[in-house]
């Protein structure tokens, strides 16, 4: 049940204040003027919840909140701005419906800040492992102009334009995954449960497998050493190993961003992470032009909306060289970096003064390019896995039958 605080006059004139309890703020007004009192003031607001909570929620926020969440929340907040909702009102009635907890404890603490008095971008502020700078200062934007609730919404296009493009680019790198354990899984079983029930018949004939079939004694060694506990544990220690001290290296800059030009220089994968990137770097740059952030802030914001170090830092060098006096068409030109369809819309922006509807334009054109690359990059995966699968299990045939040809001629006394 939501809790309300009002403010009310009593017969003398003396004003009184306090919360309570009710399904709507209706029955609270009718019980206060049975009473004989004068309402001023009802306002909801979220229950106070005890310590331990509060300490939970912080530990949840501290983690930060998956971009779904993120963009369920921009979503849910522009269509109730646009209609005219007060904010407060508007993030009480997000966190009764709310099922997520990282969410509800989001929505916990803007509701605090906000009646404590601070203007909802400095409430996003305490919040930045959520909110990137961009967003905050999109608000901050909003709130100058009056504008919030359209600046919202152009936000939740955004954010849904990105997790419609991750979602793609996910999809595509998915089934070349999912293949390649598959083939890790099926070589480990056909290694421990197949190959065993053949060697004892390989070892006990009269055939020199290691002079004449070389690959079948690989595989039979293969075995041998996929059945041995201390291998096994020896491979899963060294892998979990590498795992973490792969996962530290990463969280470096440096490796964060060894590992951004590796994947953006991998072959049949660049072509989409560079569309990606520059959908993404395309369409938020566009957004905070339209939205009245000038262009120099604008290229400093929006640098990591990228979601890749290399075109991080690519921006990052034409902010600075745009800052020195040059034309942004000509710096994105010089960066050999940016397609040249960008380069040009930018150049044409530029002389007809409409700099953010280009942009605009170049990430629509690329969010749809994303689209097409996924669809051929599957099309090529799918039978290069299959070749993948089918050449495993050829050697498996191979291993085993040509032994069993040898020894099935040298049984039958060989050719007449």
């Amino acid at each position: 049940m939501p809790t309300f605080k009002y403010r009310t006059l009593d017969s003398a004139g003396k004003s009184n204040s306090g919360e309570a309890k009710a399904k709507n703020s209706d029955l609270i007004v009718k019980e206060l003027q049975s009473r004989g009192f004068t309402v001023l003031e009802i306002i909801e607001i979220e229950d106070k919840v005890s310590a331990p909570v509060q300490a939970m929620n912080k530990v949840r926020l501290t983690l930060g909140m998956s971009k779904k969440d993120l963009m369920v929340f921009t979503r849910q907040l522009a269509t109730t701005l646009m209609a005219g909702v007060p904010l407060l009102r508007i993030l009480a009635v997000m966190r009764r419906r709310c099922r997520s907890r990282t969410l509800a404890a989001l929505l916990d603490a803007l509701s605090g800040d906000l009646q404590k008095g601070l203007r909802f971008s400095d409430a996003l502020a305490q919040h930045k492992v959520i909110f990137n700078d961009t967003y905050i200062n999109m608000a901050k934007v909003g709130e100058a102009s009056g504008n919030l609730p359209e600046v919202m919404t152009r936000l939740a296009v955004m954010i849904e334009k990105e997790v419609g493009i991750q979602r793609k680019v996910r999809s595509a790198a998915a089934y070349p995954v999912f293949v390649t354990i598959f083939t890790m899984v099926l070589t480990y079983a056909l290694l421990v449960f197949l190959m065993p029930m053949f060697t004892p018949i390989f070892e006990g004939v009269d055939i020199d497998i290691p002079k004449n079939f070389p690959l079948t004694d690989f595989l039979i060694k293969a075995s041998k050493q996929a059945k041995d506990p201390f291998t096994l544990a020896t491979l899963g220690g060294g892998g979990f190993v590498l795992f973490l001290i792969a996962k530290a290296i990463l969280k470096t800059k440096a490796g964060a961003y060894t590992k951004d030009l590796f994947l953006f220089n991998l072959p049949l994968f660049n072509k989409l992470i560079l569309e990606s990137a520059s959908a993404r770097f395309a369409r938020t740059f566009g957004l905070l032009l339209q939205s009245g952030v000038p262009l120099l802030q604008a290229l400093n914001l929006v640098g990591n909306a990228a979601g890749n170090l290399v075109v991080t830092r690519a921006i990052e060098k034409v902010a600075r060289e745009v800052s020195e006096g040059g034309k942004l068409s000509e710096r994105l030109d010089q960066a050999n970096l940016f397609p040249d369809l960008m380069v040009q819309m930018a150049s044409i922006g530029e002389e007809a003064g409409s700099l953010p509807d280009m942009f605009d334009h170049v990430a629509a054109y690329y969010e749809e390019e994303v689209d097409a690359t996924v669809t051929s990059l599957t099309a090529v995966l799918e039978p290069a896995m299959m070749v993948m699968v089918g050449g495993l299990v050829c050697i498996f045939v191979l291993g085993l039958l040509l032994p069993i040809l040898s020894l099935s001629t040298k049984v039958g006394g060989g050719p007449m």
